[in-house]
């Protein structure tokens, strides 16, 4: 009995995981953000184990139903209005969920402690314009700042050596979709593919798993939230609530970045940011957006000395490990060290049952044996054989 219980448990164990590392795709999607991820896509085992997954993790399934909105243009979107308890955060509307519940855990909009900065960007790795993210991740060297970038899938499959820069630097990698968008928008599986086609070339380039997700647009929902906590991920947006914290430099012109910059630095020595920590909004995705982000991080080690804020990774600011395994890669994505861990799994689950087969065995008879000494003051060992002498017994009667 008690080796079958044992084989059970360690049965279901792995059959309700995800596969670790994800399974390699037999193609990825395009690299581009003017299509979804659709067809082929979407069959592929990487896929479908994951949605199958979401799909048996998440208790409520009736989260899973909620409706998709209708994109109008970009990360513009009409969010269904019978579905306003599912606090969307997206066009005209900024729902923080603050609580984690059985399916979904709450959102991380800010940092905890006074004088932190969490700073971030996203849409990258861009090494097509100048100023793009090889300039930016100068600055930040020549401040001895380290941050985190939210990639798009479709950008590390383009620039590949920029995002190994990055994550050579230090900086922390997080997940930030490969199409870039909005996931309100999309079927469930869709999100599903949006987020692991991602994981796997960043796994794929540099070896880790990410532990942090944040949204395009920050379009989220409970159905979206739903998906992505089962997935593993920590949902991170910006800090809205007291202060804002979103540059706004994908509306900066190059007529008027002075403005944009001025709003920025106003950051550096606001007492509400001095009083308490909060998470940025930066992007590296074009000129304009790495031009600003890049004359940012420039002035404010300018400031440093008057400024009492600490710009850091969110994962250092939350004190959360930043991925969820790293592995040296070899040539083929590393496909050694994924065959190599289904043969660990598989070595231990066979282990497991031939221990619990024999140390159950063993407890059987040991119970039978103590049900026979107390008949006739005998003792069994724990192989069933009767030992011929007589044990005193511990009550003291022989």
């Amino acid at each position: 009995m008690a080796s079958l219980i044992c084989f059970l448990f360690v049965s279901t164990i792995y059959a309700s995981s995800l596969p670790f590392p994800p399974p390699k795709p037999a193609a990825f999607p395009p690299a581009t953000q003017l299509l979804y991820i659709d067809g082929t896509y979407l069959t592929d085992p990487l896929v479908t184990t994951a949605y199958d997954y979401v799909v048996d993790t998440i208790q409520n399934k009736s989260i899973l139903d909620l409706s998709p909105s209708v994109q109008i243009t970009q990360g513009d979107v009409i969010y269904p209005p019978n579905q306003a308890t599912a606090c969307h955060w997206g066009t005209g509307s900024v729902c923080i969920r603050h609580t984690d519940t059985p399916d979904y855990k709450s959102d991380i909009t800010t940092c905890p402690s006074p004088y932190q900065w969490g700073i971030t960007y996203d849409d990258g790795p861009n090494a097509q314009t100048n100023p793009g993210t090889p300039q930016l991740l100068e600055s930040l060297s020549s401040g001895s700042i380290k941050a985190t970038f939210f990639v798009l899938g479709a950008s590390v499959s383009l620039f590949p050596e920029e995002l190994k820069k990055m994550y050579a630097a230090g900086h922390q990698i997080a997940v930030h979709t490969w199409t870039h968008h909005p996931l309100t928008n999309l079927t469930n599986i869709q999100i599903v593919a949006e987020i692991k086609y991602t994981e796997r070339i960043i796994y794929e380039t540099i070896g880790v798993i990410p532990t942090f997700f944040r949204p395009p647009y920050g379009d989220i929902d409970d159905r979206v939230r739903a998906i992505v906590s089962a997935l593993g991920y920590k949902m991170v947006l910006w800090t809205t609530e007291g202060m804002n914290r979103d540059s706004a430099d994908t509306d900066a012109t190059v007529k008027n970045l002075p403005l944009y910059l001025k709003n920025v630095t106003k950051w550096f020595d606001d007492p509400v940011s001095n009083s308490r920590g909060f998470i940025s909004l930066e992007h590296d995705a074009t000129v304009t957006t790495a031009n600003l982000s890049n004359l940012v991080v420039r002035e404010f080690i300018k400031s440093r000395k008057s400024s009492k804020l600490v710009p850091m990774p969110v994962s250092e600011c939350l004190n959360v490990m930043a991925y969820r395994a790293v592995v040296e890669n070899d040539a083929e994505g590393d496909e050694k060290s994924w065959i190599t861990s289904i043969a660990g799994i598989a070595i231990l689950s066979s282990v497991g049952f031939v221990l619990a087969t024999f140390f159950g065995f063993v407890f059987l008879r040991a119970y039978q044996g103590r049900k026979g000494d107390q008949k006739n003051s005998q003792r069994w060992d724990g192989f069933g054989k009767k030992k011929l002498e007589k044990i005193p017994r511990e009550d003291g009667c022989v």
